[in-house]
């Protein structure tokens, strides 16, 4: 085993985004690769969106994706849009080095916290959550 590096992705990533995405769900198929290709160059070039990437032997085997937001009630927060770890590195710290590096790149830049979706049915994901200080929310989602 390599060590584990994080670094803001690159548009060169879109290959093992699109991967680690179908991983995460097949039935992302139809998304493809140079989609996710041109979802970076857009976000990368034209939001203030943050996504780290955790790569172990040149290997990209993790991604998280912060998106800042405001509201007329809160300070700024960051949305986790996207957290995806390789199958087979799961359990290994991967979530947990990017979890922290996008919580630390939300407070150097004076967000007041962070917010997620996580679906009911992932409860390992859930206690992963919880044991870094996140609450629970009931949240609805309606699909068009």
């Amino acid at each position: 085993m390599g060590q584990k590096r994080v670094r803001e992705i690159r548009v060169a990533d879109y290959q093992a985004i699109y991967l680690l995405n179908l991983e995460f769900n097949p039935n992302l198929h139809p998304f493809t690769e140079d989609q996710v290709r041109e979802k970076i160059e857009i976000i990368t070039k034209k939001t203030k969106d943050m996504i780290f990437v955790c790569e172990q032997n040149n290997e990209v085997i993790g991604y998280i994706h912060g998106s800042p937001y405001e509201l007329l009630f809160s300070d700024s927060l960051v949305n986790v849009l996207g957290f995806v770890v390789k199958e087979k590195d799961r359990n290994q710290g991967v979530g947990t080095i990017l979890i922290e590096q996008l919580e630390q790149w939300a407070k150097t830049n004076g967000f007041s916290g962070m917010k997620l979706l996580s679906h009911p049915s992932r409860i390992h994901a859930h206690r992963f959550y919880e044991r870094r200080g996140y609450l629970y929310q009931k949240n609805f989602i309606k699909k068009f």
